[in-house]
């Protein structure tokens, strides 16, 4: 085995008496959209999963709807829903990002739906034992360090287009508000 699945839960031992909460659907692509703070005994049944730097997490509801992360800085008290699977990989054989970018192809992501498509709950759902009898390719590690560093610079690289994307808009929206909708200068000339 190259990754364990769901390796540490809230238990009696948890020392936090606080904690921040990441649900299922408040991330997706690696996008969080925001976290909540609870007090440990008003958390919501499924706050009960922890995660730590490198963790990949991954909802097991409906694969599709692309509820997936890569744990970076986590805070201590970080706590998420059990309707993700942790993913911590045996770093001696497999590097975590590289696990990470092949989670979230595309094929990967059709794949394991189709898994979820066919469970029997209520739901499109899949188990940690069907993201564990993945396969893929397996490079030597100096080999999946710099794949991952090439695909994790495109990614930072796509984000700060999207971030001037923004601040691009941003800009003509104020100048257009300011030319067409603010009261046009004296000297200008109606037409």
């Amino acid at each position: 085995d190259l990754v364990i699945c769901n390796n540490e839960s809230v238990d009696k031992n948890y020392p936090y008496s606080k904690i921040i909460y990441l649900d299922t659907g408040s991330i997706t692509e690696n996008k969080i959209d925001g976290l909540q703070e609870f007090d440990l005994n008003d958390a919501p049944s499924r706050a009960k999963r922890l995660v730590k730097e490198n963790d990949i997490i991954y909802s097991t509801v409906r694969p599709n709807q692309l509820h997936y992360g890569f744990i970076e800085n986590p805070p201590n008290n970080l706590v998420i829903s059990t309707g993700f699977v942790t993913i911590t990989c045996k770093v001696d054989t497999l590097y975590p990002r590289y696990l990470y970018y092949n989670l979230i192809q595309k094929q990967t992501t059709e794949y394991l739906h189709s898994i979820a498509e066919a469970s029997t709950s209520a739901y499109p759902s899949l188990k940690p034992s069907d993201i564990k009898a993945l396969e893929i390719s397996l490079p030597p590690l100096p080999e999946q360090k710099a794949i991952a560093s090439i695909l994790s610079s495109l990614d930072d690289k796509i984000e700060l287009l999207h971030r001037q994307n923004e601040t691009l808009e941003k800009m003509t929206e104020t100048l257009f508000r300011k030319w067409f909708v603010e009261k046009a200068e004296e000297d200008w000339e109606e037409g």
